[in-house]
């Protein structure tokens, strides 16, 4: 009983702290425009605490993280959070870049 309100708790933790995913009516939005089926594990931000542990490389302009196993994870600047590679795409001005 003990484990089973330590999941329930932290499902409803995620729930609560989760400002970042897609709610039910986005993901309903998400699929019929798209014609793509939502996948949490494409779609959904990763904290840098949730990305994977190994050698990586950092690209020093956007953060992003490139694997040894072949991961790679692109960091939103505005955010500070991470998305897996073939989810959505960065979005940035060509007249942005050289203010950088």
């Amino acid at each position: 009983a003990t484990i089973m309100k330590e999941l329930v708790d932290r499902e409803g933790d995620l729930e609560e702290d989760d400002e970042y995913g897609m709610s039910d009516g986005e993901i309903n939005d998400f699929e019929s425009s798209f014609g793509v089926e939502y996948d949490p594990y494409y779609d959904e931000p990763y904290e840098e605490s949730e990305l994977p542990v190994g050698k990586y490389k950092a690209d020093k302009s956007y953060g992003d993280r490139r694997y040894a196993n072949g991961e790679v994870f692109y960091k939103d600047e505005g955010t500070g959070m991470f998305y897996r590679q073939g989810s959505r795409p960065r979005q940035k001005k060509f007249w942005d870049l050289n203010s950088s």
